[in-house]
């Protein structure tokens, strides 16, 4: 009889700790999610800074200076964290996400080289178009209809910021843009399976690491080095912003909210990043957007914000379907037991 009363103790308490889990875990959703719109902010305003940069700067030349930089903040900040992290993981949690990022970075840098930009913003824009897929294909992850249609509605959103009023082509430099795309998505869902075993830092030095050296590879193949001595105050101010918040921090936010909401609803969240671009770019270069490309903005944004309120409903779904859980009936019930027992 103590025995089975022990056992009901146990399960009360496991009870109480699952709806508690479970309701701290749906308010903190909110929270990593803002973590991923900071990070598109960050993204939307690269776009703009690199334009700056690749003035005195050449793509590849200059994607070496920001993620090499950025590799060495990490080193310096978290060095001894992320050396226990490798060391206790397994390469294969690791590695391929370096390598993927690493590719997917050159990918853009070229698409960027080979189309126009209106083309390749959309193009680049797309990982939200096969998180879904390959989060079902790695993880076994559910894909809902609703995710399909946040697909669809985005595809949308984004085509009519993108184009602004103008029309798509599709040739060698939109193809590598979508291939950039493809990567990019496979390397979040690599990612958010890879911090089951290291941590935001670590799994973020192995995405800036891989990042330069390819960087620096292609550089040294395709771009004649840059005269740096010549290179002006305001061109190293903005690779130091690309490689501190557009590197550093941005993916340190898309770490850490990885390992707590799931790949697609990050990747429909940094659909918003063309979004902050548009508005950056209006005060800054001068650009302005359609009405069309106002229509997609708000379309883009719409599908962010119910992106994260839909998460947020799962998590709610889960508290839910728990057993009605009473407090007071249960301890009546249990003393029932004991005096039953007595």
């Amino acid at each position: 009889m103590v025995s089975r009363l022990f056992d009901k103790a146990l399960e009360l308490l496991a009870l109480i700790e699952e709806r508690g889990r479970l309701k701290v875990t749906q308010g903190k959703n909110m929270v990593f999610a803002a973590f991923v719109v900071l990070q598109a902010i960050f993204y939307g305003a690269d776009n703009v800074v690199m334009k700056v940069a690749y003035g005195e700067v050449s793509p590849l030349w200059c994607q070496t200076l920001r993620f090499g930089l950025a590799f060495a903040l990490f080193m310096a900040l978290f060095g001894k964290q992320i050396v226990k992290g490798l060391r206790g993981s397994r390469v294969s949690a690791w590695l391929p996400v370096g390598v993927v990022y690493a590719v997917a970075f050159v990918a853009s840098s070229l698409a960027v080289d080979m189309t126009s930009a209106t083309n390749a913003g959309f193009f680049i824009s797309l990982p939200m178009l096969f998180t879904p897929v390959i989060a079902l294909a790695l993880m076994r992850r559910t894909y809902r209809l609703s995710t399909l249609v946040l697909q669809i509605t985005v595809l949308a959103g984004l085509y009519l910021l993108c184009c602004n009023g103008g029309a798509l082509s599709f040739g060698m430099g939109e193809f590598v843009g979508l291939g950039s795309s493809a990567l990019f998505a496979l390397g979040i869902v690599l990612s958010e399976r890879g911090l089951s075993e290291i941590g935001p830092a670590a799994m973020s030095a192995v995405q800036t690491g891989g990042a330069f050296l390819f960087s620096l590879g292609g550089a040294v193949a395709t771009e004649p080095a840059p005269a740096f001595g010549t290179v002006s105050v305001g061109t190293w101010a903005a690779v130091a912003f690309l490689a501190i918040a557009g590197t550093c921090l941005a993916f340190w936010l898309q770490n850490k909210a990885l390992a707590h909401i799931p790949a697609a609803t990050v990747s429909v969240i940094l659909c918003s990043e063309p979004v902050v671009t548009a508005i950056i770019s209006f005060f800054v270069l001068g650009e302005v957007l359609s009405m069309m490309g106002v229509l997609g903005a708000a379309i883009i944004v719409g599908c962010t914000v119910a992106a994260t309120l839909l998460d947020s409903r799962a998590e709610k779904d889960q508290v839910e379907e728990l057993p009605a859980f009473d407090p007071a009936f249960e301890v009546a019930q249990t003393r029932t037991s004991m005096n039953h027992s007595l």
